[in-house]
């Protein structure tokens, strides 16, 4: 008789939600807008019956909300010095005024454009506090923030599937701190709240990140540079970096030094030979609004003049490719759904076996001094007894037990310290970072700079952690869960990635198959009407 696989079933695990998988026949297909609701549903039940309740138990890294809260809608998000284009793009995108323009900063907060079927607008407070829109975490940033970001719901908007967060124009400002003083402290002291970490929030989760810099500034802000390489960093994969208004150029010359030196700031800042691509683009004269029909006109009549002018066809093309990475936001979610299970899989597995070795390590050097104590203990009465049977002198006796005592008390002494100590060593971030490197010495000898990236990441999180929770009392990872983790990383999302670049029916059932295995249950990956009858 043919034995049947075991399925992994965590002690964590919550009772079945979802109707058991059947497999596919060979002539179902998904389509787009299923397979973005499938590939959401398996990534929530891996995120909600293994990933959560374990990075609560271990006070993990990870956001402490259900998955299911997320945004509701892909969205784009805007970044860039003021006076680059954001609110020309966004208005020019949408097919209607939605964001006041002008030569000066014009908004100093970030605003959420949402379609809807009148116009509205809401507060940062009430706005962040509906559960229900996803960005119910961002009130961590305080008051201060919430009242710098606004829902902006419009009507007849050309995207009706997306959502787009327009943000401040960064500048570079006078500020009390010193120079020593760390990027978020200077962030805090010129805006008011964390304005590089809320950002950092916001790309993690947009599908598609846009950068603007403008020929007035080509990348010499340091708030822009700032954020690239702190709110920004592993973002690179939706990441796209425009140079807007070229048209304003009269000159190649003038082009190719406003070029030249927006990459020669990059390059300070992108540890890499090879820069990341830049969009040259500009918008079309008509697409600045009624209000600015003078300037519009000119800037149509600069551009027939300008040495340039042979080159705009192609310049068109490079916004176009920009259009289409912001129209793609909804086919990216997907990806990004993906990335994100993995980015957080990878956090979470990280953040346990370094507490876990932590933990290891502490705990058997206080079983050894206990051992230790138990033997000193149980040493007094035989050596009292041993006295009294030898000699059978009184004072003897009492001096033998004297010291024992004596030795017992030193003995524990000697252990609450060293104790103490290794306590403080293993927690430290030195002593994280060691125990870090042991645990992957084969990717710190190769530099694998995905894992050391994450380690910076994971750390301060693990210490803060620690400092609330004793090693001794810090719960244990056990080989299942470890083990549920390993099989989300090296088979779920492996299988959940072919589910999506080729869309069949083979990848399908083997996601379903390593996401049962992970999580002890059959997710429901494939639509009702595609699914083949089960045999009898």
């Amino acid at each position: 008789m043919r034995r049947r696989p075991t399925l992994l079933r965590p002690p964590f695990r919550p009772p079945f939600r979802s109707a058991p998988f059947r497999h596919l026949t060979a002539a179902s297909v998904l389509r787009r807008s299923e397979l973005a609701d499938h590939v959401k549903a398996v990534t929530e039940e891996l995120h909600e019956d293994v990933l959560m309740p374990l990075n609560t138990r271990l006070l993990g890294p990870l956001e402490r909300r259900p998955f299911t809260e997320g945004i509701p809608l892909p969205f784009v998000l805007l970044l860039g010095n003021h006076s680059s284009g954001k609110s020309s793009f966004i208005n020019y995108f949408l097919g209607r005024s939605v964001q006041a323009t002008g030569v000066a900063p014009t908004d100093d907060g970030f605003t959420v454009i949402a379609p809807g079927n009148e116009d509205a607008d809401r507060d940062g407070p009430s706005f962040i506090g509906d559960p229900g829109l996803g960005f119910s975490p961002l009130r961590v940033f305080g008051p201060q923030f919430m009242s710098h970001f606004h829902l902006k719901v419009r009507s007849d908007l050309r995207a009706q599937d997306l959502l787009l967060v327009d943000s401040p124009g960064m500048i570079d400002s006078p500020t009390i701190l010193g120079a020593s003083s760390s990027a978020a402290d200077r962030s805090t002291a010129e805006r008011g709240y964390d304005f590089l970490r809320a950002t950092r929030w916001l790309a993690e989760h947009a599908d598609v990140i846009l950068l603007f810099f403008d020929p007035d500034k080509p990348g010499t802000t340091g708030e822009t540079l700032e954020c690239l390489t702190t709110s920004l960093a592993g973002m690179e994969h939706k990441l796209h970096i425009v140079m807007n208004k070229v048209d304003q150029f009269k000159h190649i010359h003038d082009f190719a030094r406003a070029y030249g030196s927006l990459c020669w700031n990059l390059s300070k800042v992108i540890p890499r030979k090879d820069l990341p691509r830049i969009y040259t683009m500009y918008l079309p004269p008509e697409a600045l609004g009624k209000a600015s029909g003078q300037m519009a006109q000119a800037s149509s009549a600069d551009a027939a003049a300008s040495s340039l002018s042979h080159a705009l066809a192609e310049l068109s093309g490079a916004r176009d490719e920009v259009l289409h990475a912001v129209r793609g936001a909804p086919e990216r979610r997907v990806d990004n759904l993906v990335t994100r299970t993995h980015d957080a899989t990878a956090t979470l597995r990280m953040h346990a076996v370094v507490l876990e070795e932590a933990r290891r390590a502490y705990v058997a050097l206080r079983l050894r001094y206990l051992v230790l104590s138990s033997a000193l203990l149980s040493s007094g009465p035989l050596a009292a007894y041993y006295t009294w049977h030898v000699t059978a002198s009184m004072p003897h006796t009492a001096a033998a037990a004297a010291a024992a005592a004596v030795a017992l008390v030193a003995s524990g002494v000697r252990a609450h310290v060293s104790l103490s100590r290794t306590h403080t060593q293993l927690t430290s971030a030195s002593g994280l970072d060691a125990i870090f490197e042991k645990l992957h010495m084969t990717e710190v000898g190769e530099r694998d700079e995905f894992v050391l990236s994450l380690w910076r990441r994971v750390k301060p999180q693990l210490q803060s952690a620690l400092a609330t929770i004793d090693l001794a009392a810090s719960p244990a990872l056990t080989p299942t869960e470890l083990t549920s983790l390993d099989q989300i990383l090296q088979q779920t999302i492996p299988d959940l990635r072919r589910l999506t670049s080729a869309h069949a029916p083979v990848a399908a059932t083997a996601a379903a198959a390593a996401a049962q295995r992970a999580t002890g249950k059959a997710p429901r990956l494939t639509p009702p009407d595609t699914q083949s009858r089960s045999p009898q």
